[in-house]
């Protein structure tokens, strides 16, 4: 709400102040009695001054009087607009007059006042005020939306930058995905027509097919040539594949190098290596069928293991015969000096035959040692329990020929093993080694078990294997010592082989080392 405006009276004579608030009393302003000038300072010093219209000053007052009170008053700037009219009935002299108009005063007007001429200008003074009031509230609220519109018009710029800032960011960000759009698009189109022209002139088998109906949509000329079929199969969901027993099989799913059977349109049944692939065609899932036909591969390799058989049985007999020929040439050669003489068999000679004839009997026995067909009766062993009773033995043979044994055995499981097989193969190595270490050389024997296997270690100190020596181990005939068959390691890998077991060879100047794992569960 509105403050009512207020209208100072200052006189010392109550009587007067009075008579000014029957004459004023209105209901648009209040009148304000003060007896001094003293006291109208105070007023003002506390209340606050725009609500005034008018003050109607006393001129002769004790203390203060009317003209100090008034030079005092305009000195405070909240108060120097304030309209001010002196009343007095005894200061009339021109002077005085002077006076209150040079210190700050309106009007002069002498006592006794016409209530009706004063009532008039009190009400002209306050309709000022309003006036004044009106237009200060009006210029300060054209201030305050100014104010506005100007922050307005502040943050209107502010936008319109950061609109512009954002306009050229999505140009830029426009243009950057449209290039990006377009490349790609380039890219899709190179890619399609790389696969177009792969899919066309591949040597391998393609098909695409429909899912999840497996209908043909295309096929390469690779897939016509091997099966015979062509657009026929267009459309048709036509299953040329079969599995390995010879069932035909539907092939939805992701596979990578599944051997397949597949039968083409004169009959035959050909053997391929199938991959398959989703892809996507114009937004539809496809299955991308890629065969690689192995069947001269197959026949190549089948073949080749043949001859390879054949080679292998054509050492094998070379061997034996090279072998097997020096005991019969050394009985032969004795017989036919007996027949030429026409002499007895000297009882001396009869020993060397019956050697020589032990010997041949040897080779084959080993020989027939590495049959496949060999029959293996393994039950659950210990495979330390093997090697300590073999140890004396060895360890004799060991000080016999001034060498050492070393033998350091860890817990190991029991193993599916046959105990005359595995007591050849141990020995076999054993000897080996020591043969192979002069004299002060040490053989370590070792046993360890490892998370799917035992493991069986036997090394030597001795000059080690050549390298072009080391992938011939294993073969049978093949020696390098000075006495022997050949066939020793050829018989213990095979009996390795009997076990599911492996041999791991490593070889230096310092000495050689075999390690043969045998899998802790049997096959």
């Amino acid at each position: 709400m509105e403050q009512q405006v207020k209208i100072l009276a200052v006189d010392d004579r109550y009587e007067n102040l009075l008579a000014l608030n029957s004459i004023l009393a209105s209901s648009s302003y209040d009148v304000i009695s003060l007896q001094s000038g003293e006291e109208a300072l105070r007023y003002l010093l506390k209340e606050p001054a725009d609500h005034i219209a008018v003050i109607l000053m006393d001129v002769q007052m004790p203390g203060l009087s009317g003209f100090e009170t008034v030079e005092l008053i305009k000195q405070r700037k909240a108060c120097q607009d304030i309209p001010i009219i002196f009343l007095t009935a005894l200061s009339t002299s021109i002077e005085h007059v002077l006076r209150g108009y040079h210190v700050g005063s309106i009007d002069y007007l002498f006592k006794p006042v016409h209530p009706k001429m004063l009532r008039m200008k009190v009400d002209g003074f306050v309709n000022m005020h309003l006036n004044h009031q009106k237009l200060k509230a009006q210029s300060e609220l054209l201030h305050k939306r100014t104010l506005d519109l100007e922050e307005t018009n502040r943050k209107l710029a502010e936008a319109e930058e950061k609109l512009i800032e954002q306009n050229l960011l999505l140009e830029n960000w426009v243009e950057e995905r449209t290039s990006e759009l377009v490349d790609a698009h380039e890219k899709l189109m190179n890619s399609q027509e790389h696969f177009k022209k792969m899919f066309i002139l591949s040597p391998s088998l393609m098909a695409i097919r429909r899912l999840p109906d497996l209908t043909y949509l295309d096929v390469n000329e690779s897939w016509k040539q091997h099966t015979g079929y062509g657009d026929e199969v267009i459309g048709t969901a036509l299953n040329l594949l079969r599995d390995d027993l010879n069932n035909i099989a539907k092939y939805g799913d992701i596979v990578r190098n599944e051997k397949v059977r597949y039968v083409t349109k004169t009959g035959d049944i050909r053997t391929a290596l199938l991959s398959t692939e989703i892809i996507d065609i114009e937004d539809e899932k496809c299955m991308l069928h890629v065969a690689v036909d192995i069947t001269e591969s197959l026949r190549f390799e089948t073949e080749m293991a043949r001859l390879a058989q054949l080679n292998l049985v054509g050492e094998m007999a070379a061997g034996i015969a090279h072998e097997i020929r020096n005991p019969m040439t050394t009985i032969r050669g004795f017989l036919q000096l007996f027949q030429e003489n026409d002499r007895h068999m000297q009882k001396e000679y009869i020993p060397i035959m019956l050697e020589e004839l032990d010997r041949a009997n040897d080779i084959i026995t080993e020989y027939l040692s590495l049959a496949k067909n060999k029959q293996s009766y393994q039950r659950p062993e210990s495979i330390n329990r093997i090697i300590e009773s073999l140890l004396p033995l060895i360890q004799a043979e060991a000080v016999l020929s001034g060498k050492h044994v070393n033998g350091q055995f860890g817990y190991c499981p029991e193993i599916q093993l046959d105990d005359k097989e595995m007591r050849q193969l141990i020995l076999n190595m054993c000897m080996n080694g020591l043969e192979a270490m002069s004299i002060g050389g040490t053989l370590s024997i070792e046993t360890y078990q490892e998370p799917e296997h035992v493991v069986l270690l036997i090394a030597d100190q001795g000059s080690g294997i050549k390298a072009e020596h080391l992938e011939k181990l294993g073969r049978p005939f093949f020696t390098t010592k000075d006495e022997g068959t050949g066939l020793g390691l050829a018989i213990c890998y095979s009996i390795a082989a009997r076990h599911h077991a492996t041999i791991e060879v490593s070889s230096s100047s310092n000495g050689t080392t075999f390690i043969i794992r045998f899998p802790l569960h049997s096959k």
